[in-house]
This record gives C-alpha cells, sequence and structure tokens, in this order.
C-alpha cells in the first residue's frame, strides 16, 4: 500500500515531502545521492494475486529489464522472494535475464523474506520461515543472498525482529513507517543485544527524481546532520513499472550539470557497508518500532483467524513428522507438502493481506488458498500420528485412544475423541481410564447411529500428557457405572468448579463476579465480559484507522436470554443470547473439571458498519504497565489505553506482584489496557476498501486466566500456546508396540525457555533435525533437553546453516541461552552399528 506515503512520511516521520521547501540556509555541497530502482509490489490488495502476476509483475520486470539494457549502471532492488518463484514457474527467459544482471551486479535481491510481511501479528516461527524459505531460494536460484531487510510498507515492527534480521544472515534494514523522530539511521537492537543498521530513504520508498530531491534531502541534513550521503529509492510501484523515463532524465542531466548534490546509481548493500563503516555514531534504539493503522488489528478476522489455525497445524504437524522420521518408525517426511503449505502462509502475512486492508475477492481467494493449506497439514498430521500409534503398546481391556501432545512440557487440557461403537452405546456404562487405571470422568457429546454402528464424540481431561509424547487411555463400556466427578455445578446465572465462582447478570449475560477460590480473591472490580458497541468513525481508511468515540450501546441490552446447556461431570456451560441493533450474539460461558481457565466461546453474525465491538474485563489487580505478547517474547506497555497488537495473550498484574489476569485468545490481535480494564477487540465495520468486510457469521474463543504471581509465574506463555494447539486424540487398534502407554519423546528445560519448533532441516538432501528455543522471561537460562536416542548436535542459525558443534553432558544437549535470546540446534541420531 503506497496511497498515503507522503501523509505518513510528514506526520510520522517526520520527514520532508517534496512539496516542503528546503531551508534557506541549506547548502546541497558534498552530498551525494545514492540512487537505487524500486518498485514496490503490493502482492494483493486494491486487485488479485492473479492480476499482480499476470500484469504488475511482468510489466514492472520486463519494463525494468529493459531499461537496465539501455542505461548503463542503472541498479535495481527487488524484495519479496515469492515473486522470483512465480517469474521462475512462469516465464523463464525473463527469469534468466534477471540472473544474468544479478551476475552482473546492477539487479540486487533484498528483504530476504517470501513476502513482506506484517511483523505483528504473525508468530515467531512464520518470520523465521520468511528467511529461511526467502534466503535459501535467492542462495539456490540466484547465488545472492539478501543483506539488507527491506519492509518499508509494514505496518510496524516487533522488538525481536532485529535478532530474527541478525540471525538470518541479514545485517540491515530498509523501513519507513514507525521511524524515531528526526532519526533516519540507528542501530536498532532487539532484547538480546542483536543489532541492525535501520535506513529510512528520504522520500519514501517511490520517489520521482524529476520532482527534485534537493529540498527532502534537505530537511534530513537539518534533522540529522552527520550524514552527507543518502540512500534515495525511485521508481513506480504495483501498475507503475518501476524506473520512470523521467528518472533516467533526471539523473542524467543531474551528471550532465555535475551539480550538487551529486547523483550515482548504488547498491543498497554497499551504500550500508559505506556508512556502518564511516566512523559515524548512529544513536541506538532498543524498542519496537510501533504503532501505525490500529484497525488492521482486528480488521478482516477471518483472515487473521485462518493465518492462526494454519501456523498452529503447520507447527504441530512438522513435530510429529519430523518425530516419525528421527525416530525411525518411518523413512518418509512430507517436505513438499509442508513446504508449499508455508510457502501459501507465509505469502498471505503480507500486510495488506493479513492486516486485512484489501479488497474482498482478496479474502475469497484467500479462503480457497487457505483450505488447500489446511488439507495438506493435516494429512501430514493425521498420516504421522497414525504411524506413531502403531508402534505403541495399546494392550489392554478397552478401546484404547492416545492423547498426543505437541508442546514441549508436560500439560493437562481438555481433549475430545470421535471413535466408533456398538449401536446401543450410551453413556450409562461409560468408563474411561488412564495408563495407570486410574478413572477419569468423561462426558458424552455426541452420539450418532451409523448403520449398525454408531460414532461417539466425548470429551475429557487428560492429566499430566507427557511433553511432546502420548499418553493412552482406554474407553470401556463393561466395566461399571459412568464416572461421577463432584466439583462442577451450573445455573442459568452462576457456573462453578473447584477453581471459581463465575456470577452472571441475568438482564444483559455479563460476569457479576468471578471469585477465586484458591485465594478467596474476587478478580473483577466490575461488572465484566461486557460487549461494548463503540462508534467507530474515522475520517478515511476504516480498514487501516479507528475512529473510536462513544459508547452507543451493549450486547443485550435489550435483554439477553441465558440457558444452561451442558451440565456435565467434564464441562458446565451457560448460553448467552442476546443482540446488537441487527446482529445476533450467542457466547458459551464454559467451566471445565480440573483446568483454572474460564472460557468464552463467542458466535455472532456481524451486520453493522462503522461500529467496533470490545469485550471488557475491569480487573481487581491495577498496574501502569501490562504485558503483551509478540513474536518470541513479550513487551511491557503502559495502561493508557492505546490500541496495540497482540498475539495469543495479554496481562495485567497487580503492582504488588502478588495477583494478576490473563486474557487469552484463540484468533484476535487488537487490544487495549486502560488502567484496570482490559479489553479485546471483538470484530469492527469498515467500509474501505472492501464495503462488506467482516459481515456474516464469525467465531472466537478468548479464556480467563486469573494467577497469582507474576505472568511469569503464572506459566502464561505456555497457557497461550496451549489454547492454540490442542491436544490430539486417536482412537487405536489394540496391538503390541515398542513404546509405553506413555511417553515422552524429547523434554527441554526449564519453564522460561520455549522450543518453537521441531522440523527436519531445509533441503531434500539434509538429514539433520532443527529445534528452535528461545527465552521468554528475560533471563539467563542453562538449557538441557533429553533425547530417549543418543545423537549429536551443532548450533544452527536461524535459517539452518551450521555454525558450530555442541557438546553433550551426560548424553543431554546442553548450553546457554542469554535472556530473550532465539537460537537453533541441529540434531542427528546415532544409530548403532549395522542399521
Amino acid at each position: 500500500m503506497k496511497k498515503t506515503g507522503q501523509l505518513v512520511l510528514v506526520l510520522a516521520l517526520a520527514l520532508a515531502g517534496t512539496a516542503s521547501p528546503a531551508p534557506a540556509e541549506f547548502n546541497p555541497f558534498g552530498y551525494t545521492l545514492r540512487l537505487v530502482g524500486h518498485a514496490h509490489i503490493d502482492l494483493a490488495w486494491l486487485w488479485r494475486w492473479e492480476e499482480t502476476l499476470r500484469d504488475v509483475v511482468a510489466q514492472t520486470f520486463r519494463g525494468t529489464l529493459d531499461i537496465m539494457d539501455k542505461v548503463k549502471g542503472l541498479t535495481f532492488a527487488q524484495s519479496q522472494v515469492c515473486l522470483y518463484e512465480a517469474v521462475e514457474r512462469d516465464d523463464p527467459r525473463m527469469f534468466d535475464r534477471i540472473k544474468a544482471k544479478v551476475r552482473e551486479g546492477t539487479w540486487i535481491p533484498v528483504g530476504g523474506m517470501w513476502s513482506e510481511s506484517d511483523l505483528n501479528l504473525t508468530d515467531g516461527e512464520s518470520l523465521v520461515r520468511q528467511l529461511l524459505y526467502g534466503q535459501r531460494y535467492l542462495r539456490e536460484k540466484l547465488g545472492a543472498q539478501a543483506r539488507v531487510g527491506w519492509c518499508p510498507d509494514s505496518f510496524g515492527h516487533n522488538a525481536q525482529l532485529p535478532q530474527i534480521l541478525k540471525k538470518s544472515m541479514v545485517d540491515y534494514y530498509v523501513l519507513e513507517r514507525c521511524v524515531p523522530d528526526k532519526t533516519p539511521a540507528f542501530w536498532w537492537e532487539a532484547p538480546d543485544s542483536s543489532r541492525v543498521l535501520a535506513y529510512a530513504p528520504p522520500g519514501w520508498y517511490n520517489l520521482n527524481l524529476r520532482d527534485g530531491v534537493e529540498r527532502v534531502v534537505a530537511q534530513v541534513a537539518e534533522d540529522y546532520p552527520l550524514i552527507k550521503e543518502f540512500m534515495i529509492l525511485y521508481g513506480e510501484g504495483d501498475h507503475g513499472g518501476g524506473p520512470r523515463r523521467t528518472d533516467v532524465e533526471a539523473y542524467r542531466k543531474s551528471v550532465k550539470s555535475n551539480s550538487w548534490p551529486r547523483m550515482a546509481f548504488a547498491d543498497p548493500n554497499v551504500f550500508f557497508d559505506r556508512i556502518s563503516r564511516s566512523g559515524i555514531e548512529f544513536p541506538v534504539v532498543k524498542r519496537e518500532l510501533n504503532f501505525t493503522f490500529p484497525a488492521c488489528y482486528t480488521t478482516q478476522a477471518r483472515m487473521k483467524k485462518l493465518n492462526r489455525r494454519a501456523e498452529s497445524l503447520l507447527l504441530a504437524a512438522e513435530r510429529f513428522s519430523g518425530l516419525a522420521k528421527f525416530a525411525g518408525f518411518r523413512d518418509y517426511y512430507p517436505e513438499r507438502d509442508l513446504d508449499e503449505a508455508w510457502k501459501v502462509v507465509l505469502r498471505h502475512q503480507f500486510h495488506d493481506i493479513l492486516d486485512g486492508s484489501s479488497i474482498g475477492p482478496v479474502y475469497e481467494d484467500a479462503a480457497e488458498s487457505f483450505r488447500k493449506v489446511m488439507e495438506r497439514g493435516r494429512r501430514a498430521l493425521d498420516f504421522s500420528l497414525e504411524t506413531i500409534t502403531n508402534v505403541i503398546d495399546t494392550r489392554g481391556p478397552g478401546r484404547p485412544v492416545v492423547v498426543f501432545n505437541s508442546l514441549f512440557w508436560e500439560r493437562t487440557g481438555e481433549v475430545e475423541a470421535e471413535l466408533d461403537v456398538p449401536r446401543e452405546s450410551s453413556d450409562a456404562g461409560l468408563r474411561l481410564v488412564d495408563p495407570e487405571g486410574r478413572d477419569v470422568p468423561c462426558q458424552v457429546l455426541k452420539l450418532e447411529p451409523r448403520g449398525g454402528a454408531a460414532r461417539m464424540r466425548v470429551l475429557f481431561v487428560a492429566e499430566k500428557v507427557p511433553s511432546f509424547g502420548y499418553k493412552v487411555y482406554r474407553l470401556d463400556e463393561a466395566r461399571g457405572k459412568p464416572s461421577e466427578a463432584p466439583g462442577l455445578s451450573v445455573s442459568e446465572t452462576s457456573l462453578e468448579n473447584e477453581f471459581f465462582r463465575v456470577v452472571l447478570n441475568p438482564e444483559g449475560g455479563g460476569m457479576r463476579s468471578i471469585l477465586d477460590k484458591r485465594s478467596g480473591r474476587e478478580v473483577l472490580s466490575a461488572e465484566g465480559n461486557v460487549l461494548e458497541a463503540i462508534a467507530d468513525e474515522p475520517e478515511n481508511m476504516s480498514a487501516w484507522e479507528l475512529g473510536l468515540k462513544d459508547r452507543v450501546g451493549r450486547v443485550g441490552q435489550g435483554g439477553a436470554l441465558l440457558d444452561v446447556v451442558e451440565k456435565g461431570p467434564v464441562r458446565v456451560t451457560v448460553r448467552v443470547t442476546g443482540s446488537f441493533r441487527g446482529s445476533r450474539f450467542v457466547q458459551d460461558i464454559s467451566l471445565y473439571l480440573g483446568l483454572p481457565r474460564i472460557d468464552c466461546r463467542l458466535r455472532f453474525d456481524w451486520q453493522e458498519r462503522n461500529i467496533m465491538i470490545k469485550a471488557a474485563f475491569p480487573a481487581a489487580a491495577r498496574n501502569s504497565q501490562a504485558y503483551f505478547e509478540i513474536p518470541f517474547g513479550a513487551v511491557s506497555r503502559p495502561t493508557d489505553g492505546a490500541e496495540v497488537p497482540a498475539l495469543r495473550w495479554i496481562d495485567l498484574t497487580d503492582e504488588s506482584g502478588e495477583f494478576g489476569l490473563i486474557l487469552l485468545n484463540d484468533c484476535k490481535h487488537g487490544f487495549d489496557v486502560k488502567d484496570n480494564v482490559l479489553r479485546l477487540s471483538v470484530i469492527h465495520g469498515p467500509t474501505y476498501p472492501d464495503p462488506e468486510a467482516d459481515r456474516g457469521p464469525q467465531e472466537l474463543l478468548y479464556s480467563l486466566y486469573p494467577h497469582a504471581g507474576s505472568w511469569r509465574e503464572a506459566g502464561t506463555v505456555r497457557r497461550g500456546y496451549e489454547l492454540n494447539t490442542p491436544l490430539e486424540a486417536r482412537p487405536a487398534m489394540i496391538h503390541s508396540g515398542s513404546w509405553p502407554a506413555s511417553a515422552s519423546f524429547i523434554t527441554a528445560e526449564p519453564e522460561g525457555v520455549v522450543v518453537s519448533a521441531f522440523k527436519k532441516e531445509y533441503g531434500y538432501f539434509y538429514h539433520g533435525f532443527i529445534l528452535r528455543f528461545y527465552e521468554a522471561f528475560g533471563k539467563t537460562a542453562e538449557v538441557k533437553i533429553d533425547f530417549p536416542w543418543p545423537v549429536r548436535a551443532e548450533e544452527a542459525n536461524l535459517i539452518d546453516y551450521t555454525e558450530r558443534a555442541l557438546p553433550l553432558q551426560d548424553g543431554k544437549v546442553t548450553f546457554i541461552l542469554k535472556p530473550h535470546e532465539i537460537k537453533a540446534i541441529k540434531i542427528y541420531r546415532i544409530l548403532p552399528s549395522g542399521d
């Protein structure tokens, strides 16, 4: 998106547009402009991906190659590796011309990412995959890996990005939005102290040289006089075709007149190398570079949900597919399926697509693309779990159900399992036992006759499922009465388990009270789970900008219907039905036996425009700062009511440090915290560029997790992953096997260390497996990883290249993680001789 470039440039970056007058005292003598041709290409925005390939890329690349043939030395920088792959596939002759220019040194691949991604709403693993697939493709196909990161149009930049770039062999970074005031060049430092030299080119990323650049340079020179040479990006993006004829004419005129500032074609790599070694002490910025376009955290909710679902599924599929291969349970790893699925996800993480600022047909295309992604991911996951199930000893009475945990810590969570049973089955004699023979309460959710049999769906809470492992449960209809479990109770206006008593308002359905029975403390300071309706009237660009004004009502303000819809031994649920104007909302509020979490599953039919719905929770906790999950970490932000992005959770811990409240979600990204009130942005109704954005059925899950102590002590990071990464249940045949009824394949400690990935290393002909970690608590950690097989290990960078060997201690892989550090290790299984 480039339409608002000049406006944002003036207001947010304090850099001058071409209309800004030059300071009268400015003397251009001694200044040099390093000219880099560029075409910013929106993969899909006010047009679809098909048009981008057919018209935009073909026109831009061909026109640029033609002008490069005519103008000696003209350089061109192009990002977004998915475009290179498309050209290689669709137009091999053009691709050969590009390769020749790359060898010549005039066409410079930059960015190293599969797309110019959103950088706040994607999982950290997605950002790593952007660079993994991008950098490896560039090296393999063009022999020219990117050293300059390139996201000039992305809507903000998370705090861990410098580390991700640096550990992906990227030293520099080009951006335009959210640049610190009067700081066009600076060292940007991640929390682990990794740095990249960041630079905001004067005049935005599509300057027209014909309009004159002296005023632009003069303004930046006034703000930051240490720099005497500037890299300028010129050329028209999208349907404009790259460097213009008028740009070339302006360059030739400048060279012929020998006037100042001097102009010279340049390679961005060389420019950065020069200024980084110039001796200038650039300022150091140690924070996230946000915020802009806050509506984009919420717009096009279905797109954001598809992305979250796909990320979680592909990561789980990789882990178990990798395990099946690494452990020798099978020889096959579905590399091509997973690679192609990831590439589709990464392309749709392009900022205008994921952020919701594209036209409606873009999201119709995305829905179909993600349907295929989910098919690939589910196929890979199912095949791997079936393979692993076949090596487990499932002998014993009853029907075995294997529960798999794809996360790298022992966890307790709800499980739904489907299995075929005799047609006459019911819950009257149903009994579920764990591997030790202990009764486990279970609840029949559905029983459907199917011919001579029936399909039963059961719900239970699986306790202490081993880290990256499994546990076998047995369902037996012939061994006694149904399991009973005291501790759950429900009425139309209250729910209770061993942890909480929740009281609902019979008028509107909000939560009047949440009593934490463990501490005796009230969680809320006023009625919570109120679905507030707020007038949202931005002056323009409603997909991007919020114009929140007064509250104009709430869901259920005319009355709500409360019904008990589940009253089982595992889960109790009250359904709250209400409306706001023409939109109907149905919310299921649930408590589970054994889980200290309050679930709110919301389904609604959205029909409003220029309204935002926020779920509000006035907490008993108070603090001037709250914590928000970001890719590979968390940041503290003031509780000033600003709309900000987050991933799976936000937390408000009381300033005493004794208690707090976590708000978890399965697909949302927009939040605000004002004093003690946490609010989740549920939906809004923009009118441009898609007047029908988000209209129709929607569904989401958010959960409350009251806790003692700090967010670290509460295991907040783990709770966020658990809500988004379900335990997987698989019915099994009864058979012998080499693995017991419960086992962990890989364990990692301590608690503040998160394993974000386990996968085969990149490349069909390479045989290592990657484990990626990040330190989440801001503390130095000694990491110990235990395997049930002998292994050897190497440290790798984030794009899977080996850096050094790692020693083993007592058969365990051990290393140090610095605070907030991201690290990958590559492991190889050592097979017994003769295998």
